[in-house]
Protein backbone atom coordinates (compact mmCIF):
# COMPACT_ATOMS: atom_id res chain seq x y z
CA UNK A 1 0.00 0.00 0.00
CA UNK A 2 1.40 3.53 -1.07
CA UNK A 3 0.59 6.48 1.17
CA UNK A 4 1.55 10.02 0.04
CA UNK A 5 3.88 11.62 2.65
CA UNK A 6 5.45 15.30 2.95
CA UNK A 7 9.21 16.64 3.32
CA UNK A 8 9.80 19.96 5.57
CA UNK A 9 9.95 21.48 2.38
CA UNK A 10 6.81 20.78 1.04
CA UNK A 11 7.35 18.38 -1.56
CA UNK A 12 4.99 14.85 -1.61
CA UNK A 13 6.30 11.52 -2.19
CA UNK A 14 5.05 8.15 -1.49
CA UNK A 15 5.87 5.35 1.61
CA UNK A 16 5.14 1.74 1.34
CA UNK A 17 3.16 0.12 4.05
CA UNK A 18 1.63 -3.17 5.10
CA UNK A 19 -1.85 -3.94 3.18
CA UNK A 20 -2.54 -5.87 6.52
CA UNK A 21 -2.68 -3.31 8.20
CA UNK A 22 -3.78 -0.18 5.45
CA UNK A 23 -5.13 -2.01 2.48
CA UNK A 24 -7.28 -4.55 4.51
CA UNK A 25 -10.99 -4.93 3.38
CA UNK A 26 -13.18 -2.80 5.21
CA UNK A 27 -15.89 -3.75 7.63
CA UNK A 28 -18.04 -1.30 7.68
CA UNK A 29 -20.74 -3.55 10.46
CA UNK A 30 -17.49 -3.53 13.03
CA UNK A 31 -16.38 -0.26 12.25
CA UNK A 32 -19.99 1.40 12.78
CA UNK A 33 -20.33 -0.87 16.39
CA UNK A 34 -16.93 0.38 17.33
CA UNK A 35 -17.95 3.80 16.62
CA UNK A 36 -20.93 3.40 18.95
CA UNK A 37 -19.36 1.47 21.67
CA UNK A 38 -17.09 4.23 21.98
CA UNK A 39 -19.08 7.40 22.05
CA UNK A 40 -21.19 4.84 24.15
CA UNK A 41 -18.68 5.23 26.69
CA UNK A 42 -18.26 8.67 26.84
CA UNK A 43 -21.27 9.00 28.06
CA UNK A 44 -21.90 10.49 32.04
CA UNK A 45 -24.93 9.27 32.82
CA UNK A 46 -25.02 11.68 35.33
CA UNK A 47 -28.66 13.50 33.22
CA UNK A 48 -31.63 13.84 35.61
CA UNK A 49 -34.91 15.63 36.02
CA UNK A 50 -37.12 15.77 38.66
CA UNK A 51 -40.03 13.62 39.16
CA UNK A 52 -43.41 14.58 40.23
CA UNK A 53 -42.51 14.09 43.56
CA UNK A 54 -39.32 16.23 43.47
CA UNK A 55 -41.13 19.14 41.77
CA UNK A 56 -41.61 22.43 43.93
CA UNK A 57 -45.07 23.38 43.94
CA UNK A 58 -48.06 23.47 45.99
CA UNK A 59 -50.06 19.72 46.61
CA UNK A 60 -53.14 21.47 47.82
CA UNK A 61 -56.52 20.61 44.95
CA UNK A 62 -56.06 24.07 42.75
CA UNK A 63 -59.88 23.40 41.83
CA UNK A 64 -62.55 22.44 43.03
CA UNK A 65 -63.61 18.96 42.48
CA UNK A 66 -66.86 19.28 40.77
CA UNK A 67 -68.41 22.00 38.42
CA UNK A 68 -65.29 23.41 36.80
CA UNK A 69 -65.71 20.77 33.21
CA UNK A 70 -62.32 19.69 33.99
CA UNK A 71 -60.69 16.25 35.02
CA UNK A 72 -60.19 15.94 38.50
CA UNK A 73 -56.89 17.45 39.53
CA UNK A 74 -55.06 17.42 43.44
CA UNK A 75 -51.69 18.79 42.73
CA UNK A 76 -50.00 21.13 39.85
CA UNK A 77 -46.90 18.47 39.91
CA UNK A 78 -48.15 16.13 37.94
CA UNK A 79 -46.38 15.47 34.30
CA UNK A 80 -49.21 17.06 32.42
CA UNK A 81 -49.02 20.28 33.27
CA UNK A 82 -46.30 22.61 32.34
CA UNK A 83 -43.62 23.40 34.95
CA UNK A 84 -44.54 20.08 36.28
CA UNK A 85 -42.53 16.98 36.75
CA UNK A 86 -41.29 14.79 34.10
CA UNK A 87 -42.65 11.00 33.26
CA UNK A 88 -40.13 8.53 32.45
CA UNK A 89 -37.29 10.29 31.91
CA UNK A 90 -33.35 9.99 33.35
CA UNK A 91 -32.66 9.04 36.74
CA UNK A 92 -29.08 10.17 36.57
CA UNK A 93 -28.38 6.24 37.30
CA UNK A 94 -27.71 5.03 34.03
CA UNK A 95 -24.96 3.01 33.00
CA UNK A 96 -24.30 3.45 28.84
CA UNK A 97 -21.46 1.29 29.17
CA UNK A 98 -20.43 -1.24 26.07
CA UNK A 99 -17.88 -3.55 25.70
CA UNK A 100 -16.08 -4.56 22.33
CA UNK A 101 -13.59 -7.91 22.60
CA UNK A 102 -9.70 -6.80 21.72
CA UNK A 103 -9.82 -8.73 18.72
CA UNK A 104 -13.15 -6.77 17.52
CA UNK A 105 -11.00 -3.56 18.00
CA UNK A 106 -7.93 -4.39 16.02
CA UNK A 107 -9.95 -5.89 13.29
CA UNK A 108 -12.18 -2.28 13.66
CA UNK A 109 -8.97 0.38 13.69
CA UNK A 110 -8.08 -1.95 10.76
CA UNK A 111 -10.86 -1.30 9.19
CA UNK A 112 -10.97 2.50 9.83
CA UNK A 113 -6.92 2.86 8.78
CA UNK A 114 -7.76 1.06 5.52
CA UNK A 115 -10.89 3.66 4.85
CA UNK A 116 -8.98 6.40 5.58
CA UNK A 117 -5.52 5.29 3.67
CA UNK A 118 -5.80 8.25 1.08
CA UNK A 119 -6.38 10.68 3.71
CA UNK A 120 -3.11 9.50 5.59
CA UNK A 121 -0.28 11.44 5.38
CA UNK A 122 3.62 10.56 6.50
CA UNK A 123 5.72 13.01 7.40
CA UNK A 124 8.70 12.18 9.85
CA UNK A 125 10.35 15.44 10.27
CA UNK A 126 6.88 16.68 12.58
CA UNK A 127 9.00 14.98 15.36
CA UNK A 128 11.61 17.39 14.98
CA UNK A 129 9.14 19.88 15.79
CA UNK A 130 10.71 22.49 18.88
CA UNK A 131 7.26 23.35 20.29
CA UNK A 132 6.51 26.55 18.16
CA UNK A 133 3.16 27.10 17.00
CA UNK A 134 4.68 28.37 14.24
CA UNK A 135 6.21 25.46 12.53
CA UNK A 136 3.82 23.49 13.16
CA UNK A 137 0.94 25.38 10.91
CA UNK A 138 4.41 25.68 8.41
CA UNK A 139 4.83 22.37 8.20
CA UNK A 140 0.78 21.30 8.02
CA UNK A 141 -0.10 23.89 5.77
CA UNK A 142 -0.82 21.66 3.27
CA UNK A 143 -2.81 19.35 5.28
CA UNK A 144 -4.59 21.88 7.30
CA UNK A 145 -5.59 23.84 4.01
CA UNK A 146 -8.67 21.60 3.35
CA UNK A 147 -9.03 19.73 6.80
CA UNK A 148 -11.37 20.28 9.58
CA UNK A 149 -9.83 17.78 12.26
CA UNK A 150 -6.11 16.44 11.63
CA UNK A 151 -5.32 13.55 13.91
CA UNK A 152 -1.53 13.29 14.26
CA UNK A 153 0.13 9.93 15.57
CA UNK A 154 3.42 9.37 17.28
CA UNK A 155 5.12 6.63 18.18
CA UNK A 156 5.35 7.53 21.68
CA UNK A 157 4.71 10.97 23.39
CA UNK A 158 6.48 13.91 22.13
CA UNK A 159 5.96 16.89 24.02
CA UNK A 160 7.35 19.43 21.83
CA UNK A 161 5.15 17.93 19.01
CA UNK A 162 2.42 18.01 21.75
CA UNK A 163 3.42 21.72 22.46
CA UNK A 164 3.30 23.16 19.18
CA UNK A 165 -0.09 21.40 18.18
CA UNK A 166 -1.92 22.47 21.11
CA UNK A 167 -2.94 26.04 20.35
CA UNK A 168 -4.27 24.72 16.59
CA UNK A 169 -7.78 23.95 17.77
CA UNK A 170 -8.43 20.87 14.54
CA UNK A 171 -5.26 19.18 15.20
CA UNK A 172 -5.00 16.64 18.01
CA UNK A 173 -2.64 14.10 18.84
CA UNK A 174 -2.50 10.45 20.23
CA UNK A 175 -0.06 7.76 19.95
CA UNK A 176 0.03 4.24 18.17
CA UNK A 177 -0.74 2.53 21.50
CA UNK A 178 -3.34 4.23 22.24
CA UNK A 179 -5.25 4.55 18.87
CA UNK A 180 -8.80 3.91 17.95
CA UNK A 181 -11.03 3.01 14.96
CA UNK A 182 -13.54 6.66 16.08
CA UNK A 183 -10.02 8.35 16.43
CA UNK A 184 -8.80 7.32 12.44
CA UNK A 185 -12.82 7.48 11.34
CA UNK A 186 -13.87 10.91 12.63
CA UNK A 187 -10.60 12.70 10.93
CA UNK A 188 -10.37 14.54 7.83
CA UNK A 189 -6.68 14.32 8.02
CA UNK A 190 -4.32 11.74 9.34
CA UNK A 191 -0.42 12.58 9.67
CA UNK A 192 1.39 9.45 10.67
CA UNK A 193 5.85 9.18 11.32
CA UNK A 194 7.03 5.86 10.05
CA UNK A 195 7.88 4.97 13.45
CA UNK A 196 4.22 4.93 14.38
CA UNK A 197 3.24 3.17 11.47
CA UNK A 198 5.82 0.42 12.55
CA UNK A 199 4.03 0.66 15.49
CA UNK A 200 0.89 0.21 14.56
CA UNK A 201 2.00 -3.18 12.48
CA UNK A 202 3.72 -4.81 15.43
CA UNK A 203 0.77 -4.02 17.64
CA UNK A 204 -2.02 -5.15 15.04
CA UNK A 205 -0.12 -8.04 14.09
CA UNK A 206 0.86 -9.30 17.57
CA UNK A 207 -3.10 -9.25 18.08
CA UNK A 208 -3.84 -11.11 15.08
CA UNK A 209 -0.98 -13.64 16.43
CA UNK A 210 -3.04 -14.14 19.78
CA UNK A 211 -5.87 -14.74 17.59
CA UNK A 212 -4.72 -17.69 16.07
CA UNK A 213 -3.02 -19.08 19.12
CA UNK A 214 -6.63 -18.93 20.97
CA UNK A 215 -8.11 -21.40 17.65
CA UNK A 216 -5.28 -23.68 17.83
CA UNK A 217 -5.34 -23.91 21.70
CA UNK A 218 -9.57 -24.38 21.24
CA UNK A 219 -9.30 -26.50 18.39
CA UNK A 220 -10.74 -29.92 19.26
CA UNK A 221 -7.95 -33.16 18.95
CA UNK A 222 -8.25 -35.91 17.29
CA UNK A 223 -9.45 -39.00 19.09
CA UNK A 224 -7.01 -41.43 19.48
CA UNK A 225 -7.02 -44.54 16.90
CA UNK A 226 -8.75 -47.55 18.57
CA UNK A 227 -6.66 -51.15 18.51
CA UNK A 228 -8.11 -53.93 16.43
CA UNK A 229 -9.61 -56.34 19.02
CA UNK A 230 -8.42 -59.30 19.05
CA UNK A 231 -9.50 -62.76 17.98
CA UNK A 232 -11.11 -65.54 19.70
CA UNK A 233 -9.86 -69.12 19.61
CA UNK A 234 -13.56 -69.80 18.30
CA UNK A 235 -13.14 -67.20 15.20
CA UNK A 236 -9.77 -68.82 14.23
CA UNK A 237 -10.88 -71.95 14.71
CA UNK A 238 -14.08 -71.15 12.17
CA UNK A 239 -11.45 -69.36 9.73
Amino acid sequence: MKLTSITPTGKSGSVTAPDTVFGAKVNDTLLAQAIRVYRANLRQGTSKVLTRSEVKLTKRKWYKQKGTGNARHGAKSAPIFVGGGVAHGPTGMENWSLSLSRKMKAKALVSALSAQAVNIVVADSITELSGKTKEAVALLESVLADANRVLIVLADRNANVEQAVSNIPSVITTTASLLNAYDVAAANKVVMTSDAIKALEARLVSEASKEVEVKKASAPKAAPKKAAPKKTKAAKKSE
